[in-house]
Parts: structure tokens; C-alpha cells; sequence
């Protein structure tokens, strides 16, 4: 039999596994590209959070939209309201407020993702790829988007930088990926509008895999797909035909063994789908209230970050 056991230190809840039991919001209806969409789940488990953040050092998240983790442990989350970048580090229990952009009133984060020494985030209202160094120092704007087509008006909105240094952005206006090198220029952008293989429909979530290809989150069709690192099509998570739980997911990590993970807030759940695609259970953490998780980042010690927009909190679950 699961069990579990909770400590309370400075606000933030300690834990183990225990059992499942369903949650989500009936409010979210499946989409009609979604090609299995009631397909029942394998296996539902419902884990204590190792950890819950919700207020910490005076700083309380309104909106979590997105989180990222470094080489440090430090954990960096995009909050919608107020818009703003908020740090979490878990060894003190420390939380700091990033620095506001200078002059960009309407600041909205809608990625975050950590290279090195230092924080990138996408801005999306005003089309900006914005850069801090890991103490909170506002330091730059890296790119504005408006200048990167002059054909059509570029959307970003998903975020993921590589080790190298390429910096992935899914824009969900024209349905496509754009990968940029060191120098904040174009080296690939692939997709179109549509919903056959290698095509997205509004594309939220972007993830470099440990074996440096991409993994797409293709939310309007409810859907991953996985690419080489130059934008050759590979495959579709879950494959044709197979189960598929997804509604509206919004963005998928791979684990070093290959398996993904999916936060999808349109179901209500974490979804982890097997190394060749198959889906393996869902997850929930132990909480009261309907669970949103928009976001989410994988560690190598196992730890998945989540940040849930329903309860304005992030999770820490152990499920490797």
C-alpha cells in the first residue's frame, strides 16, 4: 500500500506518492481535430507534491504560465499577474521578483527558459525576446520579433534555448517554429496551417529533448510532434490511431529514457506518454479545486515542476 507523510517548513509542503482519483473541469470541451479525445486513460495517479508554492517571501503568483529550472536547482517562473519573472530556489526556500523591463509597460511572459548564467523570456505582447541574468538583473532586449519578417507579423509564444545556445520558438499565428542561432538570427523555420504530419494548428510548446531534437506541442490539433534539430518531421506523439487523452496540451518534456510528459490544462491533467509514444497514466497532485497546469520542467534527479493556473500555484512531483 502508497503512503505518504507532510511536513510544513516556511510554507512550502513536503511529501511522498499515494493513490489516484480523477479531476478536471467539464468547462473544457475536447477539440474536433482531436482524434480520440474520450479514449479512457490506462492509469490515473494522483501524487503528493514534494513541493507547493503559492506565496513565499511575500510573493504570491497570480497567473503561472510557464517554468523553467537550471543547472542550480533554481526554479524561474513566468507569471501573468503581475506580469513579471519570479525565482524559486528550494535548498533555502528563497523567492525573488526579477527586475521589471525597462520601458515595456505591458510586459506579458508567455515562455521562460534558462541557458548558463541567465533567463530568457518571450514577451508576447510586445513581440520581444527578453533577457535577465540569474541574479534577477534585467539586462536586454535580445530580439524583436517585429523585425524578424517583414512579410508577415511574427506571434511568439513557446520558449526553449539548448546548450549551444539555439533558442526555439513556436509562433502561433502562422502555425510554424522558428529556430534561431547565437546570433539571434534565422537557421530553420518549418510548419504551415493544417493537420497532417509536420503541420501545426497553433502550436503553444516548444522543448529541446535530451538528444537535441524538438518536441512540438501542436495544441490545436491535441498533439505532439517531434522533429530533427533542422525541422525534419519524425513523428507523432501518441501515434495515429492509438489512444489519445489530450485536449488542449500545452507543452511536452522528454526525460533522458525517453519517456514525455504533457501539461495540459484543457484535461485537467499531466499526461506521460512511453519512449514510442503510447500513453501511460495521467497525473494529478493531491490538492482540493480543479488543477490547470500550464507548464512544466523536468529534472535529471526525476522532480516535475508544474505551474497550475487554477489554484496560482507550482508544483514540485516526483514521478521518475
Amino acid at each position: 500500500m502508497r503512503y505518504h507523510r507532510t511536513v510544513i517548513h516556511s510554507g512550502i509542503v513536503f511529501g511522498a506518492i499515494i493513490a489516484c482519483a480523477p479531476a478536471q473541469d467539464a468547462k473544457d470541451a475536447a477539440p474536433k481535430t482531436s482524434p480520440n479525445p474520450s479514449a479512457a486513460v490506462a492509469a490515473c495517479d494522483t501524487l503528493t507534491p514534494t513541493l507547493t508554492f503559492h506565496t513565499c517571501d511575500r510573493v504570491t503568483l497570480g497567473d503561472p504560465r510557464a517554468v523553467t529550472v537550471d543547472f542550480g536547482g533554481m526554479v524561474v517562473i513566468a507569471d501573468g499577474s503581475p506580469p513579471r519573472l519570479v525565482s524559486y530556489r528550494p535548498a533555502g526556500g528563497q523567492c525573488q521578483e526579477f527586475q521589471a523591463p525597462a520601458d515595456r509597460p505591458a510586459f506579458r511572459p508567455s515562455g521562460v527558459a534558462v541557458r548558463g548564467f541567465f533567463v530568457y523570456a518571450v514577451d508576447e505582447t510586445n513581440r520581444l525576446l527578453l533577457r535577465w541574468d540569474s541574479s534577477g538583473t534585467y539586462r536586454d532586449v535580445l530580439l524583436n520579433f517585429e523585425d524578424l519578417n517583414d512579410r508577415r507579423r511574427v506571434s511568439p509564444h513557446g520558449l526553449d534555448v539548448d546548450d549551444s545556445g539555439r533558442t526555439a520558438i513556436t509562433d502561433v499565428e502562422n502555425h510554424q517554429v522558428i529556430v534561431l542561432d547565437t546570433y539571434m538570427k534565422v537557421d530553420v523555420a518549418f510548419g504551415n496551417f493544417g493537420s497532417f504530419e509536420g503541420q501545426f494548428n497553433a502550436p503553444e510548446g516548444i522543448a529541446f529533448t535530451p538528444h537535441g531534437e524538438l518536441l512540438v506541442t501542436d495544441t490545436g490539433n491535441a498533439r505532439l510532434e517531434l522533429f530533427t534539430d533542422t525541422g525534419a518531421f519524425r513523428r507523432v506523439v501518441p501515434p495515429a490511431g492509438a489512444p489519445n487523452p489530450l485536449r488542449r496540451p500545452r507543452r511536452g518534456v522528454m526525460a533522458q529514457d525517453g519517456r514525455i510528459f504533457v501539461a495540459d490544462p484543457g484535461a485537467g491533467r499531466i499526461f506521460e506518454f512511453s519512449p514510442d509514444g503510447g500513453l501511460v497514466r495521467a497525473i494529478v497532485p493531491q490538492m482540493n479545486g480543479p488543477f490547470k497546469p500550464t507548464d512544466l520542467a523536468l529534472t535529471r534527479e526525476g522532480v516535475l515542476y508544474v505551474t497550475d493556473s487554477a489554484s496560482q500555484s507550482l508544483y514540485a512531483i516526483k514521478v521518475m
